[in-house]
């Protein structure tokens, strides 16, 4: 099967998607806001904001085509967020657009501090980057850091979880920010991944660590815990952990032939509204924003309007911080 990340980078996926109906569906009315956590934003302003695209999968001449056909700015954006009735967000830098280079995501969210909030990517192995972190938080009100990508070869902890990495966490700690985690692992490194993290969050505690795409489960059509390990639930037990539920969940479900409004209404139920976000992956994902929050909201259901509430605002709302918390009292 052709997943439609694989499809929109090809020429015959990018003229299908400029082809569909614009107005297939409607405009999304709900009676609660949405919080769209999961946000690419990029422009094709090469001069300020040049494209490094080293880590593209197809390369940076795709992606600096890509960027310029359709570049993923907020004057662009924010009429798709009415759309959708997404009333704020999390700019979460392109790492496969600008690598390390965070101004792009600075600068849009300093110049929409009600809408947007910075998430950035750095170096975990540079031993600048604690420094680095608590300037940007304090000088640019950034909200947090995100860390991905594979363990170094031969090991199974990524240099991001481990003691290397102590500085950072103690930093982040201080300042209160969130610290987002989308480790790439083999499936038989995730339960140690799992408990990992979960060492990290109760180590400190003060920092707001959100899984991307729920730390990965592994959807399996039929099966009573929907794929989430053992590690998933202990996780829920801290109350500095936050599960993210994304359009790629979606995907990969819809793929297993698991039904994602059964999976949503379960781990609604075991980790609860309160500690589960919605992000989208627009500008990355495949697809139209609207067609990306009606799946989402179609998954959603079955939960009640308190739960909903929570999953596409609220707990979103309360986690990223510009600037941070500060200091736990």
């Amino acid at each position: 099967m052709l997943k439609r990340r694989t499809f929109i980078g090809t020429a015959l996926g990018a003229a299908a998607v400029s082809a569909m109906p614009r107005f297939s569906r409607a405009h999304i009315m709900t009676n609660f806001k949405i919080y769209d956590t999961h946000g690419h934003f990029y422009t094709d302003d090469f001069k300020n904001y040049p494209v490094d695209g080293r880590t593209n999968r197809r390369g940076p001449d795709e992606l600096k085509a890509r960027v310029a056909a359709d570049p993923k700015t907020p004057a662009r954006v924010f009429p798709e967020w009415e759309a959708c009735n997404i009333s704020r967000g999390a700019a979460v830098q392109y790492g496969s657009a600008y690598s390390n280079d965070n101004r792009y995501v600075v600068d849009i969210c300093k110049q929409y501090p009600d809408r947007l909030r910075a998430i950035c990517i750095l170096d975990e192995n540079d031993a600048k980057t604690p420094a680095t972190i608590e300037r940007m938080t304090k000088q640019d009100k950034i909200s947090g850091i995100r860390f991905r990508g594979f363990a170094p070869q031969g090991q199974t902890i990524h240099t991001f979880l481990s003691d290397n990495a102590a500085e950072i966490w103690q930093t982040a700690n201080n300042l209160g920010i969130a610290i987002v985690l989308m480790p790439h692992t083999r499936v038989e490194d995730r339960p140690a991944i799992l408990n990992r993290m979960g060492e990290l969050a109760a180590k400190y505690p003060n920092v707001n660590v959100i899984l991307d795409h729920m730390a990965f489960p592994q959807p399996i059509r039929g099966h009573r815990t929907f794929g989430f390990y053992q590690e998933h639930f202990e996780l829920q037990k801290l109350d500095n952990v936050y599960y993210k539920f994304t359009s790629l969940l979606v995907e990969q479900m819809e793929q297993a032939h698991v039904p994602p409004d059964a999976f949503l209404q379960y781990a609604t139920m075991i980790f609860g509204s309160k500690k589960m976000i919605w992000g989208s992956d627009y500008g990355n994902t495949a697809g139209r924003l609207i067609d990306l929050t009606h799946m989402a909201l179609e998954s959603a259901e079955g939960l009640s309007l308190e739960d909903k509430k929570a999953l596409f605002f609220d707990t979103a709302d309360k986690i990223h911080v510009a600037g941070g918390r500060g200091p736990k009292a």
